[in-house]
């Protein structure tokens, strides 16, 4: 590749070390709230996703790689355009998991000075990270780790338990937007926080504020799950926004994938294959045992139906695609399959997804169920 970039060249050797980690839904916020406290780095937010940030990261990348891999190589490429110096991988249980290679020898190519850091490695553990980390900073106290570890993981915590209140609840807010607003606002004050406890208190007075929030919510509302690559369900923009649109239509979502929940199942495949009845008898890819666990549970706690996503060429899913159809067939559960890659726009999306919900209405008018 040549070296098409006006701000390529610019060292790090004796500049202030800034670094960005990549937009995976929102954890940056807590990811970033690390690396400043471990490393003492400045941080600083990848800008969100667009259609230029696409079309940049398919640019460089090689066409049968995965559709994430293009997104997170145009965040950084945006990233270091606005001064960005280090690049902090995403360690994710599927290939994407070692893209970190590749990304760096890309951008290397197209003449960029920086750093790469994968702070968590393929398999995220709390003693890699560690050292990882001691690695970066060799002055870094275990006292200093541990004290940002907490935070960080309180962090987490606290967010995916907001985010999970507002999926199920945010479609039948009575003052439309505050389920969001509020969370946000707990995104923008996290990383202000001294220690633990006082991020503890933080998400406690945010729990309390989005359970108090009005909604006017039926008995009886159409559930939806959501399960596939852990990208793809996950980042908003990867999947052009569809919470909000389910949402806006007044579906309760339930999506069990979150960063709390794969760090305590994603690398458990005894567990999975356990929760997956039988369908599954041992590892089959990626995080494809996850998704056919957690649709299993779906069909046996009768939600209406299933949204199942992928990244175009994630070959895991396509496997769990073929036991889903069987779940499917022996719950009388539908399911829609979404595939999606660098054209797919919204509006196709929420087209099937309306044709999907004005089924799932009409089989619960035909069986009585409303």
């Amino acid at each position: 590749m040549t070296n098409n970039n006006p701000k390529a060249g610019s060292g790090t050797e004796n500049a202030q070390k800034i670094a960005c980690f990549p937009r995976v839904a929102d954890y940056h916020v807590p990811v970033n709230m690390m690396i400043e406290r471990c490393l003492g780095y400045k941080t600083i937010t990848v800008p969100p996703t667009t259609k230029k940030t696409v079309e940049l990261g398919s640019k460089y990348s090689p066409d049968t790689v995965c559709t994430p891999f293009k997104i997170i190589l145009g965040n950084y490429i945006e990233a270091l355009n606005k001064g960005a110096n280090v690049l902090v991988a995403p360690a994710i249980g599927c290939r994407l998991g070692f893209y970190d290679v590749l990304h760096n020898e890309i951008l290397k190519d197209l003449g960029y000075d920086f750093e790469f850091f994968n702070v968590f490695e393929y398999a995220a553990t709390k003693s890699r990270i560690m050292r990882s980390l001691k690695e970066a900073n060799p002055a870094l106290t275990d006292e200093q780790f541990e004290a940002a570890f907490g935070l960080t993981v309180r962090a987490v915590i606290d967010m995916d338990i907001l985010a999970d209140t507002m999926r199920k609840n945010m479609g039948f807010e009575i003052n439309k937007g505050e389920f969001e607003k509020y969370y946000k606002q707990y995104l923008s004050e996290i990383p202000h926080v001294k220690h633990t406890a006082e991020a503890e208190a933080l998400g406690n007075k945010y729990k309390e504020i989005i359970k108090n929030i009005k909604i006017n919510k039926p008995a009886n509302p159409i559930r939806i799950g959501m399960v596939g690559d852990l990208y793809s369900v996950m980042d908003a923009d990867a999947n052009c926004h569809m919470e909000k649109w389910l949402a806006e239509n007044h579906v309760e979502i339930i999506r069990p994938i979150d960063l709390t929940y794969l760090a305590t199942s994603l690398f458990d495949i005894d567990k999975m294959v356990a929760l997956s009845g039988g369908y599954v008898k041992y590892y089959i890819g990626g995080n494809a045992n996850n998704t056919v666990a957690l649709a299993y549970e779906m069909a046996q706690n009768k939600l209406d139906g299933i949204i199942h996503m992928k990244a175009a060429t994630c070959s895991p899913e396509i496997t769990a695609m073929t036991i889903l159809q069987n779940i499917s067939k022996d719950f009388n559960i539908p399911i829609i399959y979404f595939t999606f890659d660098t054209e797919t726009g919204e509006a196709g999306v929420q087209t099937r997804l309306e044709a999907f919900l004005d089924m799932l209405n009409m089989k619960r008018e035909k069986t009585g169920c409303n």
